[in-house]
């Protein structure tokens, strides 16, 4: 009996020291993982340092390394009388993500109608593809047509032929934009409640940018959300209590009907539906809409669109909890 105690005893110390051990060294790989992801953080920071630069703007760096960069609009554009503030797809987009010793970018560029020919010249020129020309929205003034280009190679290289073109798109200084922390007219914590995250403020409105829940890759490369794969809704405060709301919704096949069925349901307006990209898989559509009123109401048909998609906040959430309401 004594000899049993004995064994048992001594199995019981020899488990006590595994376990000791173990957990130093899960912990020193954590806080190697840590230092690593910290410097990782900074590599990219200095990485993308020249390139922001050169692109004479703040980036955007985002949690994997991807780095956005918008660049205001000097055209003034309305939308039946209303004025669009830069956030209001009044930007050229750009975003940029590292790929081995390169980098790869999307953007998109907003023109006039009778800038078309030469600005697509211009990008073809520069040796970027010319992925998609289209409208966004319906009954702008003047009517505003996007350019979407893609390109790889020096990230800075990239970044002087993307500033030369829309250098000759704006032709004159933007406007200066009023970067506010708060906005006036609409209840923020609202809307981070009923769209299911945190929204942020960009110039005078407040936006959404819901990344797909899947993986999209283009040519073998997995690409970051930032890289035009992340579903955008911009609220535009009018006063009143009334809000302009525009979508642009990214979606698989599957989803597009779905989608402007929700939309067409709640009194949203579809104005566009068309690809941005070439080589994507899965291939993707983007779907884009506008719509004024209240923006709770509004807030709550975005996000029943969005459980029509497979996203980060899509699903069955929102219909198990009946938040669209009409009001």
């Amino acid at each position: 009996m004594r000899e049993n105690t004995i064994k048992f005893a001594t199995a019981f110390i020899a488990l006590l020291l595994c376990v000791a051990m173990v957990g130093e060294i899960s912990t020193k790989a954590l806080q190697s993982e840590s230092a690593n992801s910290s410097v990782d953080k900074n590599i990219s920071a200095s990485y993308w340092a020249l390139t922001e630069k050169t692109m004479d703007v703040k980036g955007e760096l985002k949690p994997d390394n991807a780095i956005s960069f918008s660049i205001p609009m000097t055209l003034k554009v309305s939308l039946d009388g209303i004025p669009l503030n830069p956030a209001s797809d009044r930007t050229h987009d750009f975003d940029f993500m590292k790929t081995g010793n390169k980098a790869m970018m999307v953007g998109e560029l907003g023109v006039t109608e009778m800038e078309v020919k030469n600005v697509s010249s211009m990008v073809l020129k520069a040796g970027f593809q010319v992925t998609a020309i289209h409208n966004h929205l319906l009954r702008t003034s003047p009517h505003v047509m996007w350019i979407h280009i893609h390109g790889y190679g020096d990230p800075v290289d990239m970044a002087k032929k993307i500033r030369s073109i829309t250098d000759f798109v704006n032709r004159k200084p933007p406007e200066k934009s009023n970067d506010n922390t708060r906005i006036k007219g609409i209840n923020t914590s609202k809307l981070d409640q009923i769209i299911g995250k945190n929204g942020s403020v960009e110039g005078r409105d407040y936006g959404f940018d819901v990344a797909r829940a899947n993986k999209i890759s283009m040519n073998g490369t997995m690409l970051s959300p930032a890289m035009d794969v992340s579903t955008m809704i911009r609220f535009q405060p009018l006063g009143n209590d009334k809000t302009a709301v525009i979508g642009e919704f990214v979606l698989e096949e599957n989803e597009v009907n779905p989608v402007m069925q929700t939309f067409t349901d709640n009194g949203i307006e579809v104005t566009a539906l068309h690809s941005h990209m070439i080589t994507e898989q899965p291939r993707l559509f983007y779907m884009h809409c506008w719509a004024t009123g209240d923006a709770g109401r509004l807030a709550s048909i975005m996000r029943k669109a969005l459980d029509e998609t497979n996203s980060e906040v899509g699903g069955s959430v929102a219909k198990n909890l009946n938040i669209l309401q009409n009001r």
